[in-house]
């Protein structure tokens, strides 16, 4: 009797489809171009689409950068979890954080055009929500184990380490010669011994 085939995954709908391959077409558009030198109607043109089908997904130009930093975000909470347990803040944060400055070193020129765009779009306003969501697990986990200081405002938190990792991102655009994930790690560190407390 012949073995079944495994299931296959499942296939991203059409509109997550899209979603990518303009995503992929802006991209390669940033890099070659520039972040400001690109029109919707040039990523219509690389991506085989219309106008009309940009917009309905990307509503302005900064949407793009918006959500390539939030799916890379996303990409580091599965590797948070991937590595602890919510409880085990330190080891969790610092995945995140390399996480992201690890993808954004593999891609140099991309992130320097993406975080242009993001800058723009007023992004590191916008991702202090986004990382306060994020982080706020951990770090609420840890305080209800005795292993953060019970006065910490987790907002707070949230913000150092944004501040954090948009201080370095920033530099390395300046500095590409620096290691950013390395920098990135030893300010995340400094950040989390200030909140932490010995535990016996």
């Amino acid at each position: 009797m012949p073995l079944s085939s495994p299931p296959s995954p499942p296939r991203p709908d059409r509109a997550a489809r899209t979603r990518a391959a303009l995503l992929e077409a802006a991209s390669t558009l940033f890099v070659s171009r520039g972040y400001e030198e690109t029109t919707m109607a040039d990523i219509a043109a690389e991506a085989g689409a219309s106008r009309r089908t940009v917009f309905n997904y990307f509503p302005t130009k900064g949407d793009i950068p918006m959500l390539w930093v939030r799916q890379m975000a996303d990409r580091a909470i599965e590797d948070a979890m991937g590595e602890a347990a919510p409880s085990d803040l330190v080891v969790a944060v610092r995945a995140y954080f390399r996480s992201i400055s690890e993808a954004v070193e593999s891609t140099p020129e991309l992130s320097r055009q993406m975080m242009l765009g993001w800058t723009a779009a007023l992004g590191p306003t916008r991702y202090e929500s986004q990382l306060l969501a994020d982080v706020t697990p951990y770090v609420e986990a840890a305080r209800d184990r005795g292993q953060v200081d019970p006065t910490v405002d987790v907002a707070d938190v949230a913000r150092a380490l944004s501040d954090v990792l948009q201080g370095a991102v920033f530099r390395w655009v300046r500095e590409p010669e620096t290691v950013l994930h390395e920098r990135v790690d030893a300010a995340v560190t400094l950040v989390l011994r200030g909140i932490t407390v010995a535990v016996d």
